[in-house]
Formats: structure tokens, sequence, C-alpha cells
């Protein structure tokens, strides 16, 4: 073998070496841990009045930071970009209302379950025609895109139905109130934040409402694989705000469970 075969044989193995020490680090190594959100999901996450990100998600990763001793930076973006980002290092923990289920621990690891939530189908407030799943047929259903009601739908194989996929919740409910969608499929707590808030009262309602979940795939903080040290962390400070009744607190703040 030729020196500069060698040479560049040692390159790759250092850079190998550098890039699994990355990723083998654990986060709590961090002083700051970058979280990331989708900013359209109230009361889980939005933006109030003076155009500040909040929300129940919001306000409990803030919690578990200080818990945890560390500063916590929140980052909006795309819901189906947050495990990319997640997987590729871009973000450390997700806290975006994302349920913990089976097909996504394939890819990242998840805390323990801090809510369970079901689903709601919700309509324009004069529309009666949508009153269960066999009502969807020939009617166009917006999802949000890579949610479970996303894969909810789209396993729907008797249900002849078109589905529409949005990066942001609040645009598919904005073509439901110009009549390009006829329902949204989204979780229940955020239907009834559109549907009772005041930006759309009078304008939606709730049509019926669908379990998308099995039991043990409620909301939970998703982070990288192999990273025990960090798993621990969070679900002690989840338990430690459950058991000081911070979290209830919190859940009651925003109408949770």
């Amino acid at each position: 073998m030729s020196k500069r075969i060698l040479v560049i044989s040692a390159v790759f193995v250092s850079l190998f070496a550098m890039v699994s020490g990355a990723f083998a680090a654990t986060v709590m190594d961090k002083a700051v841990i970058t979280v990331g959100t989708e900013g359209t999901w109230p009361p889980y996450e939005f933006y109030d009045e003076d155009n500040n990100l909040t929300g129940f998600d919001i306000e409990m990763v803030a919690a578990i930071g200080e818990k945890m001793g560390k500063e916590v930076k929140v980052v909006d973006m795309a819901f189906d970009g947050l495990l990319p980002a997640l997987i590729s290092g871009k973000i450390d923990l997700i806290a975006a209302g994302m349920h913990s289920t089976a097909e996504r621990k394939k890819r990242v690891d998840f805390s323990n379950v801090y809510s369970i939530a079901d689903t709601a189908f919700i309509v324009r407030n004069d529309d009666n025609s949508i009153n269960g799943l066999g009502d969807l047929s020939g009617k166009i259903v917006a999802v949000q895109l890579g949610t479970t009601e996303d894969i909810f739908m789209e396993n729907q194989t008797d249900v002849k139905s078109e589905i529409k996929r949005y990066q942001k919740t609040v645009d598919a409910i904005r073509d439901l109130l110009l009549g390009r969608v006829d329902t949204v499929l989204i979780g229940t707590v955020v239907a009834k934040t559109y549907v009772e808030g005041d930006r759309f009262a009078g304008a939606l309602k709730l049509a019926f409402r669908q379990e998308v979940d099995k039991p043990d795939e409620g909301f939970a903080i998703a982070l990288r694989k192999n990273d025990p040290q960090l798993l621990e962390a969070l679900n002690a400070a989840l338990a430690e705000l459950e058991k000081s009744g911070e979290l209830d607190a919190l859940k009651e703040k925003y109408g949770l469970d």
C-alpha cells in the first residue's frame, strides 16, 4: 500500500472518529439545549399578541431546562422538518405536541409521555354533512404534513377522500374557511382553540372526535437515540414537575387533559 493511500485512509478514519465522537457525546455536556417546535399549534405552541412564541410545550421545556440546569433555546420550524433536524444534530430535542409512535421510535427516542390527546375533525359552521369517517368519501381532508393525523388518513383505505397536506395548521384552517378543503383533522385541544378563539369565532365547529393513537403513544419529548444521560435527565425533570404540581398547573393554564 502506498504512503498516499495510507494517508487518505488515516484521514477518513480520523474524520469518522470525529463524527462518531460528536454524536456519541451526550447533549448534557452542552450549556444551551436547542429545542425544535412548530409554532401554529395552540395551546401547545403559538405566537401571542406581542409575537412571542409561547404555549404549554414552550413553558414546559423552559421548566425542564431549569431543572436540568440548562439554558433552553427554542427554534420554530416546519413540523415535517423536526425529525430530520433532530437526527442530523441541528436541534437537540423536539417539543411540539409530537406523538411517540412506534414508527417514530425506530428513528429517535422519546421521554415519558406527558400528555394524552385525541383528535377531531373541524368543519365550517354551516356544514352538517360530516359526522363520521364514512362521510369523508368525496371530501377534501386537510392535515399537517408528517403528523399522526396525516398517517391516520393515509391508512384509511376504505375512505375515498382526497388528502391535502400543509406545513402549518393555520394555513389549513384558512383554506377550510375559504372552502378549498372540507375539513381539518387536528388534536382536539388544538381544534377547540381554533373553534372557540376570537380569531375564528362563529366560523368553525367540531364535527366529530377521532382516536388515532394507541394507548402508549401520547405526547412526549423526542431526542436522538443513544443518549441515556439526556433521557434520564428529561424523565427526572418531568417527574419533578409532576410531583411538585407544576405540570398539572401548566395543563390547567392551557386547558389540557
